[in-house]
């Protein structure tokens, strides 16, 4: 009787071991290309088909033991900056990624690409010493933190828009649909003349959405409505008062939760002379703001889900068409506008 095809008499024809025909049969990165296509050759002349629960099993057993395999994943800062250095939101982020890893199983370490001395290359050579596969990119600032890394032995997440240069699979905030939620609050509640604040570096990080929504709204207003949004590479208390004065906006919608401080100093009652609305604050406890919240922490935990989904497959390498996963924003109501009623 002749043997069943199998793993193990497709290895004796190749020569090779049953792991090489197994990760072949599964186009794993560690075996070269021209290998596997010999492996999977010989597999059709056998007539091999996978047995569908055995493939389930070996599925769920690497599952379980990915932890083991890779037992850390990287928590990489581009940024020319310290962690210290780190913006709130960034912070979160990388907390949201702490803390799911350790309920599945990982540790995290952290590695800064511009450390003193440090550079892709050598950064490369110390992740795959230390057997690190999965990757966590931080958040960075602009275009000009955007590095390149070799893929073939790595699975990354991106954990910001900009850094959509990496070829990585992304998650990062839903601003077009935050800035939505926003304005759709506002207007249901009676607002009419929405001044709106961003610095440069903030408008750059949303890849222009935030703009992008506050143009398409404005299109359908009446023109003495429309007030230019306040930006600049750095928006000063005397700016903000300044553009209020000018403008006469009835609600402020700002990035920053700090502006609401600054039109209590500069005089202006809220919510009674205007309303304040922060959009994406990352001081949890900004109480008593109204504010559409973008969950932080969840950006940094989806990431790491996506990792161990791609790890425990043994999924390594580049992706061919990365996947974006958008957080999107809540809104949470608050003392610093107005109740629908009391506007006019």
């Amino acid at each position: 009787m002749n043997e069943r095809p199998s793993c193990k008499t497709i290895a004796a024809e190749a020569q090779v071991s049953r792991m090489t025909v197994s990760m072949a049969l599964r186009d794993h990165p560690r075996i070269a290309p021209e290998t596997r296509e010999r492996i999977k050759a010989i597999a059709a002349r056998q007539g091999y088909t996978p047995d569908p629960n055995l493939t389930e099993l070996m599925r769920y057993l690497r599952k379980r033991d990915v932890s083991k395999d890779e037992p850390v994943i990287a928590l990489l800062n581009g940024r020319r900056r310290p962690l210290r250095e780190f913006s709130e939101e960034a912070l979160l982020i990388r907390q949201g990624a702490i803390e799911q890893a350790q309920k599945l199983g990982f540790k995290t370490e952290d590695f800064w690409l511009h450390a003193p001395g440090m550079r892709v290359k050598r950064m490369v050579q110390i992740l795959e010493t230390r057997g690190i596969r999965g990757v966590v990119v931080l958040p960075v600032e602009t275009l000009r933190d955007v590095f390149s890394l070799p893929q073939e032995n790595f699975v990354g997440v991106a954990t910001c828009a900009v850094a959509a240069k990496l070829g990585f699979n992304q998650v990062h905030p839903h601003f077009y649909q935050a800035m939505h939620v926003g304005i759709s609050a506002l207007v249901d509640r009676g607002f009419k003349r929405i001044g709106f604040c961003i610095s440069d570096a903030e408008d750059e990080r949303s890849n222009h959405l935030f703009n992008c929504y506050l143009t398409w709204y404005q299109q359908s207003i009446p023109a003495n409505d429309r007030i230019p949004p306040l930006m600049g590479s750095q928006i000063s208390r005397e700016d903000l008062l300044d553009w209020v004065q000018r403008h006469q906006p009835d609600v402020v919608y700002s990035t920053q939760s700090a502006h609401y401080q600054w039109l209590l100093e500069g005089g202006w009652r809220v919510p009674d002379d205007l309303g304040f609305v922060a959009l994406g604050p990352a001081d949890e406890k900004a109480q008593g703001i109204a504010r559409v919240d973008i969950g932080y922490r969840k950006i940094g935990a989806t990431a790491i889900d996506i990792l161990k989904t791609r790890l425990a497959n043994e999924r390594i390498g580049p992706t061919d068409n990365p996947a974006v996963t958008l957080i999107r924003g809540n809104w949470i109501d608050g003392a610093s506008i107005s109740q629908p009623s009391a506007v006019a």
